[in-house]
């Protein structure tokens, strides 16, 4: 509990975070992935295709005593290399300049200006050498080699070319640049890179899908999965009930559908919360909450109940939500006298409790509101009711208000019945559902189980010989006896 509320509140970002993030957000990540694709596809295939030519020149000093026809001393030659070294860094911005394009533009005959030609030329010094590398982007590889050949003979000519001082002095440069390597029209683009901006895309597509997934998940207030609420409340997955109106109608689906796929949700819902049960006193009252209100936990506790007297249980089912009772709505009765009444000893439990579908199953509505519904419910009174009933039936269920409401279903399973809690799927508050499991952590009481409310419904496999669907009782009734027919004819 302690782990998961760590993660939850912030204090770190695990792998396990963003891979439920986007297993959550599946859709959104790989909408993000293509989108990113499509536009780098979109700007790589869309680019006019520029080749790269590439000529070379060799920077070297030419000595005083060179000139003169004498042998150059070691100390001339440092002091040399230490100039080119100083000359040679200036190279790449001089090769932008209009004495060196000006004359190219000149001689090839280019559409252009200088600051054009300048953008397509580029000049290197690699490191450790006396090399400049000039090459030249142009959508032709010919022009490609005819400009860069062209800017390195101009840049040639302008760094030893011979000038003259005021006074009329022939001054000759002492850098020599030789061209030792030609440039030729290459065979390929150098961009658009296909295969480099694909995989760029890839990676940049898969990154930025995880992490849209991860924010849009911070940015969901509400729990979408199991997941969202076992990763705050310590406790298995009892069952799921999934979105159908057929919940919503005028009784249980046991009772109306008892053939279809919600009324067997129910049922797997009732096999597992009889596993989980302590064999301890109070155990069979099960009391039944949920973090805030719409998450369904009437309409579970409604059903969970006719499901343990279809079972031949003897239940009793108890709207302890006076507050706002819903029970009696919920199953079709009259609720003006209940469990408020009980209490307060004005009937007797024979006027207070009715039958509902069978012998075996009792229902006590919550009855009008008369007094501080905190004060009723934590009454001596009404631990006694509890402690009586729990030992006359088998199952008990008590429908309390939500916890965000009020905390009568702590105060309830404080004292030893079991807690399940409903969960709403697309309803429940991860805000409220984190305080609902900090003061269940407070006061020491791990719900029995949960219980997922609202889930998407699978659609049916029909592979099968029999398979549940969304009949009525009627259709549900006769598919049945047409199995058993048919099972009768094989054995015959």
């Amino acid at each position: 509990m302690d782990e998961a509320e760590q993660v939850q509140d912030g204090n770190g970002v695990t792998i396990l975070d963003l891979f439920n993030a986007v297993r959550k957000h599946v859709i959104t990540a790989v909408v993000t992935l293509v989108i990113v694709m499509v536009a780098i596809c979109a700007y790589t295939f869309t680019r006019t295709p520029q080749y790269t030519a590439t000529s070379e020149l060799l920077a070297t000093y030419r000595s005083s005593a060179a000139a003169a026809g004498a042998s150059s001393n070691a100390g001339e030659l440092s002091s040399g290399a230490n100039y080119i070294n100083s000359q040679i860094q200036t190279y790449p911005q001089l090769v932008k300049t209009e004495s060196v394009l000006q004359p190219v533009i000149d001689d090839l005959g280019l559409d252009t200006t200088v600051k054009g030609l300048a953008a397509s030329v580029t000049a290197s010094n690699p490191d450790d050498t006396m090399l400049v590398d000039i090459s030249v982007n142009n959508p032709d590889p010919k022009q490609a080699s005819s400009i860069a050949n062209s800017v390195a003979e101009n840049l040639r000519k302008q760094v030893t070319s011979t000038i003259y001082s005021d006074e009329g002095d022939k001054i000759v440069s002492p850098v020599n640049l030789t061209v030792v390597q030609q440039a030729y029209a290459p065979a390929s683009p150098s961009s658009p890179n296909v295969k480099l901006n694909l995989a760029a895309g890839l990676a940049v597509g898969v990154i930025l899908g995880i992490v849209v997934a991860f924010i849009k998940d911070l940015l969901d207030t509400r729990v979408r999965r199991d997941s969202d609420v076992t990763a705050v409340i310590d406790a298995p997955v009892l069952g799921s009930l999934s979105r159908n109106e057929a919940y919503a109608g005028t009784s249980p689906v046991i009772i109306s559908r008892p053939a279809s796929r919600e009324a067997e949700e129910i049922r797997r819902l009732r096999t597992n919360v009889m596993f989980v049960l302590p064999d301890e006193p109070l155990s069979n009252v099960i009391v039944v909450t949920s973090t805030g209100p719409s998450e369904g936990k009437t309409t579970l506790s409604t059903n969970l109940a006719t499901a343990f007297a279809e079972n031949g249980s003897k239940v009793l089912l108890i709207d302890a939500d006076v507050r706002n009772p819903s029970v009696s709505k919920a199953l079709g009765i009259e609720g003006a006298v209940g469990l408020t009444h009980l209490i307060t000893n004005r009937v007797s439990s024979h006027d207070a409790i009715q039958r509902y579908w069978k012998p075996n199953f009792h229902v006590l509505p919550a009855g009008k509101q008369t007094m501080n519904p905190s004060i009723l419910l934590n009454s001596r009174a009404m631990k006694a009711l509890v402690e009586q009933v729990s030992g006359a039936y088998d199952y008990v269920i008590i429908d309390t208000a939500p916890m965000q409401v009020a905390n009568d279903a702590a105060v309830f399973a404080k004292e030893g019945p079991e807690l399940l809690l409903v969960a709403g799927l697309g309803v429940t508050e991860k805000k409220l559902l984190k305080q609902t499991g900090r003061e269940l952590s407070t006061l020491s009481i791990n719900p029995v189980g949960l219980a997922m409310n609202y889930g998407e419904t699978e659609k049916p496999q029909k592979g099968g010989y029999y398979y549940y669907g969304d009949e009525s009782d009627d259709n549900g009734r006769k598919r049945q006896i047409q199995h058993k027919k048919s099972e009768k004819m094989k054995k015959d």
